[in-house]
């Protein structure tokens, strides 16, 4: 596995990736309609593009050079997403773009890194030293989903 930086070529294939790992890893902690509005949040490339020349925004390939998963940390320490692809879970992906997240925060002299954990994300994030600071509930599209704002200072 190589971690690099994201590109504008890798759009359809970030959305891809994100929209199904919502619709079958976090299917076990929301619901239908939920799901339906969070994955269709993959939509909004503009708003990926925007993160990929914004943030630092990193790809996990597998040797076949597939994106097996995604992770971006914004100026402020604000890790805005974590995403493993539907098929590399449980594979030690998360935890190496999480490393490289630690280390980028680090180079930039940030000292806490925050985070809104989905239910399903949150039981990693509290194994990797993250606190919940506090529940929370988001509206998408007037459908209400649940996640946890999370800090872990590095």
């Amino acid at each position: 596995m190589q971690i690099r930086k994201a590109l504008p070529d890798d759009i359809n294939e970030l959305r891809e990736l994100y929209y199904g790992t919502i619709t079958t890893i976090n299917s076990k902690d929301y619901n239908e309609e939920q799901i339906k509005v969070w994955a269709a949040t993959s939509d909004r490339t503009e708003g990926f593009l925007k993160r990929i020349q914004e943030q630092y925004f990193f790809i996990a390939e597998n040797n076949d050079r597939k994106i097996i998963g995604f992770a971006s940390l914004d100026k402020t320490g604000y890790l805005d997403f974590l995403y493993v692809h539907k098929d590399f879970q449980n594979m030690g992906i998360a935890k190496r773009l999480l490393q490289k997240i630690i280390e980028t925060a680090a180079t930039l002299s940030i000292t806490k890194l925050k985070t809104a954990a989905s239910i399903t994300a949150k039981p990693f994030f509290e194994k990797h030293h993250f606190k919940t600071i506090q529940q929370q509930t988001v509206r998408m599209r007037d459908i209400e989903l649940i996640n946890f704002k999370m800090e872990r200072v590095i």
